[in-house]
């Protein structure tokens, strides 16, 4: 049995006002008090209480918004039932609610439960046949499409069979089933067939997240520019103003904002920049002025970072505050951004990490030069670190000087510039180490990479085999192992 936790919904939710009785006596229910729960996505928030007495529980004091609902009896025990624009009368049972339930009063609820029960039935039968009893096996299916026909598809005028049409996958022709390509592309231009975008009441159901997911996850290719285009084209259809497009909107908004997959960043601004931004005419109606203006500013700053995009220019110092570095006048066919702070504990993790990646590079004769930014404002601990450490790759930051008279540095020798200055705005350093493979075009290839990731993507692009990194993901494993167990014995 799920566990339910009941909390007021973060989102604003809109209810209209009138009367809608829900009455349902459950034998062997003792007076206690019973809780109304309502999906939103795949989770049960608070509705309503009630207290039952002598086995009945009565809800009359609102008009609720359509979708499923539980009634969660101690336990926690529950059964889902559907709310609509009628009043709801069920009788059941504490020891076996889906199967002693009766539907007394409600349309909608005969529909549900009716299906419910067929399916059991189906699948009883099922379980009798042999294996190998093809035709026994087609026979059924074909029951169950008639049933879904004559009380699903026409009935949907009813909430309760747009909610079950939600789960029913559509009919692939027979002529293409053989054929994998044809049978995948007209899954995918068929896939929300049976599913209402524009009825807002669905987002109130477990049914349309499972949809959701599944579509973004399953059906589509990981690329960012086909995931965009088949949200705007999904989301699109509904009313702007509806909690069916709020859900779905923050849902991939936050799903690929949060993603550890690299490149799915720019998922994230292409819903910043379709549905939040700009701030002072956003169609995200459910955020505050201030939430609005930190997530556009962070859709602008991740913007120019992008994979494919170019990476922004640095000209800055060496170890000496004297030379001057310009990656994009190296020749080499990679280049390495690694931004870092000695005093980062991750940092000092992968820096060495990275320093003998570094030389395993140079000694299979990879065409890559590493450039690694000191990121903290002081630079002395910096410089004992590479020292230390012997980092023989290209050391570079600022330094006091540079940034106390920027104006010497920028205009009167002209030896860099203001964003290379201020790298930490222009490459959005937030945390240490970042990590950016920069292609021969000076464009982003590869970004949020640790020494491992960095040596799987060397390998693949230049399809050789590089033995360290065995080494390397068993370091990684050990270390991941040693931090588990750590929480472990905490929690303990």
């Amino acid at each position: 049995m799920r566990i339910i936790s009941f909390f007021i919904l973060l989102f604003a939710i809109s209810f209209n006002f009138g009367q809608q009785n829900l009455n349902f006596k459950i034998a062997g229910l003792n007076d206690t008090t019973v809780f109304l729960a309502r999906y939103f996505g795949d989770k049960l928030y608070y509705a309503d209480t009630s207290l039952s007495k002598n086995q009945k529980v009565i809800f009359n004091k609102k008009k609720l918004v359509g979708g499923i609902y539980a009634l969660v009896c101690p336990g926690p025990k529950y059964f889902e039932f559907i709310v609509s624009d009628e009043d709801v009368m069920m009788e059941t049972d504490m020891n076996d609610f889906n199967g002693k339930m009766k539907v007394l009063k409600s349309e909608n609820n005969k529909i549900f439960y009716d299906y419910i029960r067929f399916l059991g039935s189906m699948k009883e039968k099922a379980s009798t046949l042999k294996q190998d009893d093809v035709n026994g096996r087609e026979e059924l299916d074909l029951m169950v499409k008639n049933f879904q026909n004559d009380h699903i598809f026409k009935n949907l005028d009813f909430l309760a069979a747009k909610v079950l049409a939600m789960s029913i996958d559509p009919t692939i022709p027979k002529e293409i089933q053989k054929n994998d390509s044809l049978r995948y592309r007209f899954y995918l231009d068929h896939f929300w067939d049976n599913i209402d975008v524009t009825d807002n009441r669905i987002v109130h159901t477990p049914v349309y997240h499972k949809k959701l997911d599944f579509f973004f996850k399953k059906m589509i290719p990981q690329i960012p520019d086909t995931i965009c285009k088949y949200a705007y084209k999904l989301i699109n259809q509904m009313d702007v103003k509806s909690d069916l497009f709020k859900y779905t909107v923050h849902h991939l908004t936050y799903k690929y904002e949060t993603s550890n997959i690299m490149g799915m960043d720019a998922v994230f601004v292409c819903m910043a920049k379709e549905y939040y931004c700009p701030a002072n005419n956003s169609k995200a109606f459910w955020l505050d002025s201030t939430k609005l203006v930190d997530l556009c500013e962070k859709a602008d700053k991740t913007y120019p970072l992008l994979i494919g995009k170019n990476a922004p220019r640095l000209i800055l110092a060496d170890t000496s505050e004297k030379e001057w570095v310009d990656f994009y006048k190296l020749p080499n066919k990679y280049n390495l951004l690694i931004f870092w702070d000695p005093d980062c504990g991750h940092c000092k993790k992968e820096i060495p990490k990275l320093s003998k990646l570094y030389q395993v590079f140079k000694n299979k004769n990879i065409d890559i030069e590493f450039i690694a930014i000191g990121t903290s404002l002081e630079n002395e601990k910096w410089k004992k670190f590479i020292k230390e450490k012997k980092l023989e790759w290209i050391n570079i930051s600022d330094f006091p000087d540079a940034n106390e008279n920027a104006k010497k540095y920028i205009y009167e020798k002209r030896v860099t510039t203001l964003e290379s200055l201020n790298f930490r705005l222009t490459y959005d350093i937030f945390s240490t180490p970042q990590i950016y493979l920069i292609n021969d075009e000076k464009k982003i290839i590869g970004k949020k990479l640790n020494a491992l990731s960095l040596g799987r993507m060397i390998e693949h692009l230049e399809d050789l085999e590089i033995e360290y990194l065995d080494i390397l993901e068993s370091e990684n494993k050990k270390e991941k192992d040693k931090i588990e167990e750590s929480k472990k014995s905490t929690n303990h």
